[in-house]
């Protein structure tokens, strides 16, 4: 329990930082183009941990409010990022063929850690998969998109730990980072997550009766619909209806 309660501060405070900033960001405190103050600054002034800027920082560049420099910062880049059907579809259509990319290694390595996480998954780690997937449950049902980015991350990242297979945790964490902005951006497009929902509950199911089988199946089902919806939307079909589908 003591585990859950730590994740759910983690979040918690991830969120009061990006909320923070971005309130200073929307009411003109940081005109666009100009440099936030940086990451030990910050850490001062929010009194929070250096761990807990970065991550918030990570989020408002998925969100669009910032753009991560290496070696000078961050940056304001929007008040109002992506607030439009053509803007979110834009961003798409422009970052398409790396999409393809990461999710022709999702395919390779999601199937290939749910199988692993059947068969070497500890009671306690199964647990706080099924307390991710219930905060993910009550983040959609609140349509809380930044939550739901962060949840749906901790959920297959969870698994990749339930593998207990540490090249297969390092390939993806070189992808987290740049599909932090994919799940942010699909869950935008979309005006729920109920299919994702649906997918992880199958994927969660198998892994809790470690069916490797069933748990690959699922996995890659979950995986192939979000590539679909990838295409769907480039394609100028818009991501709403309940046969959409693109976060992951």
């Amino acid at each position: 329990m003591s585990d859950n309660m730590k994740a759910i501060t983690r979040v918690s405070v991830t969120t009061q930082i990006v909320d923070s900033i971005k309130e200073s960001i929307e009411n003109g405190q940081f005109p666009v183009g100009e440099k936030l103050p940086a990451e030990l600054a910050l850490c001062e002034i929010m009194h929070v941990s250096r761990s807990s800027v970065r991550e918030a920082l990570y989020q408002l560049q998925a969100e669009g409010y910032v753009e991560l420099k290496a070696g000078k910062g961050a940056f304001v880049r929007s008040s109002k990022p992506y607030d439009s059907y053509d803007a979110i579809r834009q961003w798409f259509v422009s970052n398409a063929p790396n999409l393809e990319d990461y999710t022709e290694i999702r395919l390779a390595i999601g199937p290939l850690a749910a199988s692993l996480a059947c068969e070497r998954g500890t009671a306690k780690e199964l647990q706080q998969l099924e307390h991710i997937h219930e905060q993910f449950v009550a983040a959609n049902s609140k349509n809380d998109v930044p939550l739901l980015a962060q949840l749906d991350e901790q959920f297959h990242t969870q698994i990749l730990i339930m593998s207990h297979n540490t090249l297969l945790q390092k390939l993806s964490e070189l992808l987290l980072k740049e599909l932090k902005q994919y799940r942010m951006m699909s869950i935008k497009a979309k005006k729920n997550s109920d299919n994702t929902v649906d997918e992880h509950v199958q994927i969660l199911v198998a892994i809790k009766k470690r069916d490797k089988l069933e748990a690959q199946k699922a996995m890659l089902f979950h995986l192939n619909k979000a590539r679909d919806g990838i295409s769907s939307f480039v394609t100028g079909k818009k991501v709403g209806d309940e046969h959409d589908h693109t976060e992951s």
